[in-house]
């Protein structure tokens, strides 16, 4: 998008321009005898075709599309329902309406790729940020990465909406300081990594992985939505991955948590190739 003095290029603008063109496009079908969720429909398959809204990216609520675009919520609902019919968008109960595609996520976050029930397919996954912080207790992450201070990006990340994992991504608070400038909702779509590699010039050029089956803490229960135990059972427990990047010079970049509940789909792991 281009820009000029004054003019204001932040995410929420885009939003409002993106609903602007939507409200543009349902206007120029508006003498057409077709049904306004059609017409509705039309617009919004015209508008991800120009890539207002990207594979993998969320949709506005749907008061806010209804009052855009001068409908009725329920007119909105339904053209929301038959796009979704068609699998052009994802719905997510509580969560809000995405739309599909590789962008997704499901073929880039390497270590979420589910396998669906042909065999052979990935079901598609969606990432939702969901805190970000500057965390000065040690662990794991503090020591690979040698800092007195990280910042932690807490992920919930759906799968074919039938069940969440929770990533925890830290990098040096000192050396990627500008990520917490950043409004929240960019990391529910972006990987991370290439973040990394693209803005601060650091790509993860190796990485170590570890894996173990172990009691998940009380803290990601919760995000989880997991019931509560008194013994560990399956419901509070399930695999963990600790992945160890490294970028130039062998120095570490990132260090990830993942906890995945027991009794999901299969999940095929890839052979890392990221430089």
């Amino acid at each position: 998008m281009s820009t000029s003095a004054g003019r204001d290029t932040g995410p929420g603008s885009e939003r409002l321009a993106a609903l602007e063109r939507l409200r543009a496009r349902v206007q120029r079908t508006a003498d057409s005898d077709e049904p306004r969720y059609s017409r509705l429909r039309t617009a919004f398959l015209d508008a991800l075709a120009a890539g207002d809204w990207p594979p993998g990216d969320k949709l506005p609520p749907e008061t806010e599309i209804a009052k855009a675009v001068g409908l009725s919520l329920g007119t909105v609902q339904k053209a929301l329902a038959r796009l979704a019919g068609d699998r052009v968008l994802v719905r997510r109960h509580g969560h809000g309406t995405f739309v599909s595609g590789e962008a997704s996520h499901s073929n880039q976050l390497l270590h979420f790729r589910f396998v669906a029930d042909d065999g052979s397919a990935i079901v598609p996954v969606y990432a939702e940020a969901l805190d970000r912080s500057v965390v000065r207790v040690r662990g794991s992450w503090s020591e690979f990465l040698q800092a007195p201070s990280c910042i932690r990006i807490r992920r919930r990340i759906n799968v074919a909406d039938e069940f969440d994992c929770i990533s925890e991504y830290y990098i040096d608070a000192d050396k990627f300081a500008a990520v917490l400038e950043l409004p929240l909702g960019e990391l529910d779509r972006v990987i991370i990594r290439n973040l990394l590699a693209n803005r601060f010039n650091a790509p993860a050029l190796s990485i170590t992985q570890r894996i173990a089956a172990a009691a998940f803490p009380p803290g990601i229960q919760r995000l989880l939505k997991l019931p509560k135990a008194k013994i560990v059972g399956e419901n509070s427990f399930g695999i963990v991955f600790e992945i160890f990047s490294h970028t130039h010079h062998r120095a570490p970049v990132s260090f990830q948590r993942i906890f995945i509940p027991a009794g999901v789909r299969q999940l095929e792991i890839p052979s890392p190739n990221l430089r």
